[in-house]
């Protein structure tokens, strides 16, 4: 497979100068059925903008391959409340004919489905049958990728939650997006904040998915350039903001070109080299031990130098992922509930956003005992 090379910035178009690169990591965060030789690894080369600082990924994986599999699972009571909440953000103004770029599994659409001022509501995802989606009065699927050449119906919205960080080229894809409603319509976006994410050190924050390091300031800069004016903005955590913006082609914004604080970046490798260390050392006394997420989580944690012999399996709470092999990796999928069977087992669990919800669910309905590497 031959990798497509992001030649220059994404956000001001200068010279990108590598920073690190991870070799042979596996290109898709999922499990897999087939056998291990049919994986596909690339190098994770991260990079920066000489000019402006943006952290992005040098090289990038076709779409078509990328995206092969599902993997939008959504599971846990975090993106529950998530949905649920970003569903009333977008309710106090959200009306008429809605587009959903992204979405597969509709738990958004469906919470947006009771409005009674929502007449139409079409999701557009490469991945949404797989999920055994039907379509309903209100709510219309297309399996495909969003282009706006192929909208038939004009917008009064335009809607996306977690799809703003997947963007190759993000400023001519929200053009896209925003050239298909008229002035005084609204875009409603939830985006994570990959920079916060990265200074605490999650492994889920920049990989082959999400390319390129989303911060607030870059945002701000994304909407301007589309002619998107903020009208609210709230954050749902300190890793995920929500924002409502209206289409105004009239207050054209003047030039914000924000030189990016690449910190975050240097903190995140500096301290992984650290935690790898202490992780091996605490596991050296262990003769087996779990390791929780049949994902990023997992993969990166071994590609950046965990011996995946020390694991029993990998623990994953998604049902279809149960029985299955961990993409990259030797190590199949088993349910949390295996714990049930093994006197104080140890479980190196770093979740991310999602740790103290998985722990807090092993000890109170599994295994009490359990004993965790955080």
């Amino acid at each position: 497979m031959k990798t497509i090379e992001r030649v220059c910035c994404i956000s001001c178009g200068s010279n990108l100068t590598t920073l690190k690169s991870i070799e042979r990591f596996p290109i898709y965060m999922g499990v897999t059925d087939e056998e291990a030789h049919k994986d596909i690894f690339a190098d994770l080369t991260f990079a920066k903008c000489s000019r402006c600082n943006c952290v992005q990924l040098k090289n990038l994986i076709p779409l078509d391959i990328l995206y092969k599999e599902a993997h939008t699972n959504s599971v846990g009571k975090t993106w529950l409340h998530h949905h649920a909440s970003f569903a009333e953000f977008i309710n106090k103004r959200a009306q008429g004919n809605v587009i959903e770029v992204g979405g597969a599994h509709l738990h958004l659409a469906k919470n947006l489905e009771k409005n009674d001022n929502i007449k139409s509501i079409t999701v557009y995802d490469s991945n949404l049958f797989c999920y055994g989606n039907k379509e309903t009065e209100k709510i219309k699927l297309r399996e495909e990728f969003f282009n706006k050449e192929n909208v038939s119906v004009k917008p009064d919205a335009v809607i996306h939650s977690h799809v703003i960080e997947h963007l190759y080229d993000p400023f001519k894809e929200l053009k896209d997006m925003s050239d298909l409603i008229d002035d005084g319509s609204f875009m409603f976006i939830s985006s994570p904040i990959i920079d916060e994410m990265m200074k605490d050190g999650f492994t889920n924050a920049m990989n082959f998915e999400h390319s390129y390091g989303v911060t607030k300031n870059l945002l701000h800069k994304m909407l301007r350039h589309c002619n998107l004016r903020i009208v609210e903005q709230s954050d749902f955590n300190k890793y995920c903001v929500f924002i409502c913006a209206v289409k105004d082609s009239k207050d054209l914004q003047e030039d914000y070109n924000p030189v990016e604080n690449e910190s975050y970046y240097h903190k995140f490798i500096n301290y992984h080299d650290t935690e790898l260390k202490r992780i091996k050392s605490s596991l050296e006394k262990e003769e087996k031990a779990f390791i929780f997420g049949a994902h990023i989580f997992t993969q990166f944690l071994l590609k950046y130098g965990l011996d995946e012999n020390k694991f029993v399996c990998v623990l994953d709470n998604d049902e279809r992922k149960i029985g299955k092999r961990l993409y990259g990796t030797n190590l199949k999928v088993c349910s949390p509930k295996v714990l049930k069977n093994y006197e104080s087992p140890i479980v190196l669990l770093k979740a991310a956003q999602y740790t103290n919800e998985i722990k807090c669910d092993i000890i109170e309905n599994i295994n009490s005992d359990t004993r965790f590497i955080l």
